[in-house]
């Protein structure tokens, strides 16, 4: 990506962060509203759709034909490529204690773990921590926003909406591949995820409103991972906590 590029998302990025602020006046935690509710379930139709069609039948393909010590090498490897950007959040959130283990983490996996096939550091108590720009943003203060449900990459809000822009641009190793590499590693990824994901399926299948159920699982999900996985908690939340832990270890 040229300089100009760079400096163009940089001043986005700032815009998008001056219009969040902006947003902390509102109510407790603007996250809570869903004002795009409408165009929300039509893009969530959509991706079910998109996934009964594509993703999914190919994610089932990967894991018949993929052995699972291979996948989960391939989910490490990865993982480990997302370490420099929970370092550089672990920095940004003045979590320095984190931004020391989980360097070692990535020194000790891009060696020894081979390019972090091998997940070494989590045998050495160096567990994986994943930390990204939306977390960030919130622990600065921005509030979370109105919920949004975004093509193929399915739940989120404002806030998290608008950390993907430098987590992808700046941190993603992948960013530094030519068009036809990035392309390719990048499907992978894609069908890695969904593959891990597999597993869920019967649980979404099973809400009478599929809509609300990932909504307030991604809500409690973001919640949690802000908060170190110790989020103030009312009675009667924990509900949902099983499937929330489950898919914040899976990614």
């Amino acid at each position: 990506m040229s300089k100009s590029h760079r400096w163009l998302v940089t001043i986005l990025w700032s815009l998008a962060l001056v219009v969040l602020t902006g947003c902390a006046t509102t109510p407790a935690e603007p996250g809570a509203q869903d004002p795009f509710e409408k165009a929300n379930r039509s893009i969530l139709n959509f991706n079910l759709k998109a996934d009964r069609v594509v993703f999914k039948p190919v994610a089932r393909a990967y894991t018949r034909i993929i052995p699972g010590p291979v996948r989960k090498g391939v989910n490490n490897f990865f993982s480990n490529l997302w370490e420099p950007m929970t370092v550089v959040n672990d920095l940004l959130q003045g979590k320095i204690a984190y931004a020391v283990k989980d360097t070692s983490r990535f020194v000790v996996n891009s060696t020894v773990g081979i390019f972090g096939i091998f997940d070494v550091a989590k045998k050495i108590d160096l567990p994986r921590h994943r930390e990204d720009f939306g977390q960030t943003l919130a622990v600065w203060g921005v509030p979370s926003g109105p919920y949004l449900v975004l093509p193929f990459l399915g739940p989120s809000n404002l806030r998290d909406t608008t950390g993907l822009i430098p987590q992808y641009v700046f941190t993603d190793a992948t960013a530094k591949m030519n068009s036809s590499e990035s392309l390719y590693v990048s499907g992978v990824r894609i069908v890695d995820k969904r593959a891990q994901l597999l597993g869920m399926d019967d649980i979404l299948e099973l809400q009478p409103d599929q809509y609300l159920f990932l909504r307030e699982s991604y809500r409690q999900a973001r919640m949690s991972a802000v908060y170190d996985g110790r989020p103030p908690q009312a009675e009667g939340d924990e509900s949902e906590q099983g499937l929330i832990d489950q898919l914040l270890e899976d990614e």
